[in-house]
């Protein structure tokens, strides 16, 4: 009955941070990174900007039928449909909620787009540094 909450264990935290390639590549650079690896990081990071990108326009959508679905309630409640207005409050108290979950989710799952789109371009510019390189090494 008075149980403590689960305690993350150190080691499966210390296992989780270092199994997290992205974060491992911000700490030490891509220098220490294979090129295949880098390539498949980058297709990752190309995945999670696409994800983080689909999941934004979503929330917009969302936020903007809220505030259409708040207009139309006060509208019905000027008019006099006090019950149809107490409804539609509703539906914008859940589009409204709606937003501020994809938009916390967001921010827990993927930090930012800015770190995403930094995350890609280091890929990106350690991978043209490695081409530039061998193609003078073949000269």
């Amino acid at each position: 009955m008075f149980r403590r909450p689960h305690q993350p264990d150190v080691f499966d935290r210390l296992e989780h941070e270092a199994n997290d390639d992205f974060r491992l590549l911000d700490e030490l650079g891509p220098v220490h990174f294979g090129a295949e690896h880098l390539m498949e990081l980058h297709a990752q990071a190309r995945e999670r900007l696409a994800l983080f990108k689909g999941r934004q326009r979503l929330a917009i959508i969302i936020g903007a039928i809220g505030t259409g679905w708040a207009l139309l309630a006060m509208s019905f409640y000027i008019v006099g449909f006090r019950w149809l207005s107490f409804a539609t409050f509703g539906a914008t108290a859940l589009c409204f909620a709606g937003f501020l979950f994809i938009v916390f989710w967001q921010k827990k799952r993927f930090e930012s787009k800015g770190e995403l789109e930094f995350a890609q371009r280091v890929i990106e510019e350690e991978l043209r540094r490695r081409a530039q390189l061998r193609r003078e090494a073949n000269r």
